[in-house]
């Protein structure tokens, strides 16, 4: 018995020490904030870590270093991404540590040769990595993304991830996808599409567009241009504002979205194949008007709205058409609804949706648009 209760105190005293096995000093850790995947020569692929400098970033007084970045850039090439980053940690005193990760951006030209899930499979299975790490695609080289300024934000990275963020203020942003997300498109072989980042010509980073992948075979298909990514937005529901630049009377107007919802139905038409029907209705303001004192604004409403309707139809249709007939890719996620409210009809053809016979280009899609004008008048002539 005192034997039993000698070794149970032993195991007391020692099992809190499991819990460190694996420590390592913060000051021996390279904090790695964000990543790039570009395309190299010979087929392999060059990884670019972006690493907080501690000493440059402002501390608790307040202060820092003067002279020096707050960051710095790492690559290194090789045929993985594995071996790449291990040889990283071969050439820095502080080993890479994603844990902080924000952002991946992978190159439109490495994504075009090779499979999203391989270009991400370390990150995937590594669990120091951040699932929540938001994934993006980049026009031109994502490297150079990393080294993008902003007298905002105090690290690229954070740039990045911040005016990503912006969704709610802009309907031609694509809505974050992380890992996780991206883990769960590529495990169902649903077709989805990724946010897009590009560099301007005054070097500051637009979010604007997304990448559009079909789900079978991991295919990048090619980019949505601003107008089309506001209509993914809208026919998926995730727009919480939009402002379209209408011409109503010959005058310049602009219609402020500031309600928006969205319902889908389906059905089976005469062939048995869904048919869809995309009820939009908004209610807007007018945000700014080159129409004058003297025109009378009120009897204006009818067709403002008119022109509202036609555009947000416009912007709609335009993408159901590029996603039906150029990419034949449901990345408008129409295959839920269908799953969804026809469940047999989507298992008959669950397998022919947008790969084989390509059922959804097949498909019917009707958009109908309700549009409401609040606060119209002039400014110069309303109260």
């Amino acid at each position: 018995m005192a034997k039993m209760l000698r070794m149970l105190m032993l195991f007391m005293l020692v099992w809190p020490l499991a819990g460190c096995w694996d420590r390592i000093e913060i000051e021996e850790r390279g904090f790695v904030v964000g990543t790039a995947l570009d395309e190299a020569e010979n087929g392999q692929i060059k990884l670019t870590f972006q690493i907080v400098v501690p000493t440059q970033m402002k501390g608790s007084s307040g202060q820092k270093n003067e002279g020096g970045s707050p960051f710095i850039n790492l690559s290194s090439t090789a045929d993985s991404v594995f071996k790449a980053a291990r040889k990283m940690s071969n050439e820095i005193s502080r080993s890479p540590y994603l844990a902080h990760n924000q952002v991946i951006i992978i190159s439109e030209k490495l994504v075009e040769t090779e499979h999203v899930g391989d270009v991400l499979d370390l990150f995937v299975r590594d669990p120091e990595n951040r699932r929540a790490s938001n994934i993006m695609v980049s026009h031109g080289e994502a490297s150079k993304i990393l080294e993008t300024h902003s007298k905002i934000e105090t690290l690229p990275a954070q740039y990045i991830r911040s005016t990503q963020e912006n969704k709610d203020k802009s309907e031609s942003i694509t809505p974050p996808t992380n890992i996780g997300e991206l883990h769960h498109f590529l495990l169902s072989k649903s077709s989805y599409a990724l946010p897009k980042i590009s560099i301007t010509e005054d070097d500051r980073i637009s979010t604007s567009g997304a990448a559009v992948f079909n789900g079978e075979n991991y295919e990048f298909k090619g980019f949505l241009d601003q107008d089309e990514t506001t209509g993914r937005n809208m026919i998926q529901g995730t727009v919480k504002t939009a402002s379209l630049e209408l011409v109503v009377h010959g005058k310049q107007l602009v219609y402020e979205v500031k309600e928006f919802n969205r319902i889908i139905r389906v059905h089976l038409d005469d062939r048995g194949l869904p048919e869809f029907d995309v009820e939009i209705s908004v209610r807007g303001n007018i945000g700014e008007s080159e129409l004058d004192q003297g025109e009378n604004v009120r009897e204006l409403n009818g067709e403002i709205k008119r022109k509202a309707e036609q555009r947000i139809k416009q912007i709609a249709m335009d993408v159901i058409l590029k996603a039906q007939n150029e990419y034949k890719t449901d990345f408008l996620g129409f295959w839920k609804k269908c799953q969804e409210r026809e469940y047999r009809t989507w298992v008959r053809y669950e397998n022919d949706w947008d790969r084989g016979q390509s059922i959804f280009s097949q498909c019917k899609i009707h958009v109908n648009v309700d549009a409401k004008v609040r606060t119209i008048g002039t400014v110069t002539g309303t109260e």
